[in-house]
């Protein structure tokens, strides 16, 4: 598994690059076992770090949870065993792991925070790693670790070469339901007592885009959840659809309606060189949101091909190029909402963005301020139309503080074909006309042109706010 500790190398290293010390490495020629270099590793930084320092050591970035497990208890049992230390504590180790994560993720960390985190959780110098292969071809693989004075601001590692003996292959060889399940079992390990979660949307990159993958990721968090009884109770779908509505998609900026559901895993996938990497988050639905345990792990490209999961959604039966993707997301890219004036949201009643044919969907827009909205729909071929209003008798004003149900007394069928689906929404002051009719084909000229309407005296009017989402069909 590869946890979040590449993050956390990143930054500590970025922050305290103009004052690190770097010690010497002394690599062999022919490589070493594992063991033998975890022994090495050890030993350079127990000789060399102060006595009766207090040590926080925590996983290392691996390919596979199990190795990253060998590796801690391996590395935990030399510096505990050597008695010149005090350790701090397990239990705080998955908090001090899952705070410098978020800071990464949010775009705040700095040389205070990380020192501030660490010294919360009683520890002066910091323990990490990772291991990773020299590519493709090479039997060999490269552990780095590092150890860093939080006081000081300095930083020592030791990098070691790595030939793949029997004991790495066989925590290399880890089955992808074992992964998942490994994922769960650590991310149970940071709550205090049952928790009723959700499975939210996992999507491809920073876009809300879900896939194949996305649906099976879902699933295999479910099962792993599942096995967590003593910690995890998986709420129901309808209980999800429940929370994806009161909560208008978990943003995180907006409290979340009363809810049994108290925490929910969301995530992203991105394409790696040989798979991918499948980053989750478990994060309250109560109070400030915060995360309360992050992971990593990776997917291998023949897994990836032997289940048949894609990162982007189908198109007649066809996974979507990645230029026909941004190209529509680079069309679509005015109804983000970045420059809206107050308050709007539209989501979908499900909470992972996936529906499947035969399902039935309505969706909740949400105003800080009273206004008229228009509704696009973008189908999977790229056809653009707008949905609503379509008659007379469609109400498109929306008061302030009010949450819409569209459509009003019926619902939307999902039918063929497969594929990503867009919802587009702009919102005015003022009361309009709607100048368009029947379908259109999506391209930036029609999305611009569609940003304005025409006001009751013929001119043009621009949205004070815009929104959107994306959902994903699949066969049942």
């Amino acid at each position: 598994m590869k946890t979040v500790f590449s993050f956390i190398a990143l930054s500590i290293l970025a922050f305290l690059l103009l004052t690190c010390i770097s010690q010497p490495t002394n690599n062999s020629a022919s490589g070493l076992s594992l063991d033998s270099a975890l022994y090495e590793s050890a030993m350079y930084f127990i000789d060399r770090l102060p006595n009766g320092a207090k040590i926080a050591l925590v996983p290392f970035d691996t390919p596979t949870g199990r190795l990253s497990d060998y590796i801690l208890e391996e590395m935990w049992n030399f510096f505990e065993n050597s008695n010149k230390f005090t350790m701090v504590d397990r239990r705080n180790l998955a908090r001090i792991e899952t705070e410098i994560r978020h800071q990464y993720e949010t775009g705040r960390v700095n040389e205070n925070e990380i020192v501030s985190i660490t010294r919360q959780h009683g520890a002066e110098i910091l323990v990490y790693g990772q291991i990773v292969s020299f590519g493709s071809g090479s039997s060999e693989y490269r552990i780095t670790s590092y150890a860093t004075d939080i006081e000081k601001a300095s930083s020592s590692q030791r990098a070691l070469t790595v030939y793949t003996d029997n004991r790495l292959l066989s925590l290399l060889n880890v089955s992808l339901d074992d992964e998942v399940e490994h994922v769960m079992r650590t991310m149970a390990r940071a709550v205090n007592q049952k928790t009723v979660i959700a499975v939210g949307r996992i999507s491809y990159e920073d876009t809300q885009t879900v896939s194949s993958l996305s649906a099976w990721l879902k699933n295999s968090i479910i099962s792993g959840a599942q096995k967590q009884h003593d910690k995890f109770q998986v709420a129901t779908e309808n209980e999800s659809a429940s929370f994806a509505v009161a909560s208008r998609g978990f943003t995180a900026s907006e409290p979340v309606a009363e809810s049994s559901i108290q925490a929910v895993i969301t995530g992203n996938y991105s394409p790696l060189d040989r798979g991918a990497e499948v980053s989750l988050r478990l994060i309250s639905t109560t109070g400030n949101k915060a995360v309360i345990a992050s992971q990593k792990f990776v997917i291998p490209a023949s897994e990836l091909e032997r289940r048949k999961l894609s990162f982007l959604p189908e198109k007649n039966g066809v996974t979507i190029s990645k230029t026909e993707f941004e190209a529509k997301q680079d069309a679509v890219d005015p109804y983000s909402g970045k420059n809206n004036n107050w308050l709007f949201t539209v989501t979908p009643d499900v909470l992972d963005g996936i529906y499947y044919l035969g399902d039935y969907m309505t969706m909740q827009l949400y105003s800080e301020q009273e206004c008229y909205f228009r509704i696009i729909h973008i189908d999977v071929y790229g056809n653009s139309q707008v949905i609503y209003p379509v008659a007379d008798a469609d109400n498109n004003f929306i008061r302030a503080g009010e949450t819409r149900h569209i459509p009003d007394n019926n619902r939307y069928l999902i039918s063929l074909p497969l594929g990503e689906e867009l919802i587009l929404v702009s919102a005015y002051e003022n009361p309009f006309i709607v100048r368009q009719s029947g379908i259109s084909p999506l391209s930036p000229d029609y999305v611009s042109r569609g940003l304005t309407v025409e006001s009751k005296n013929e001119t043009e009017m621009t949205p004070c706010v815009t929104a959107r989402f994306s959902y994903t069909v699949l066969p049942r």
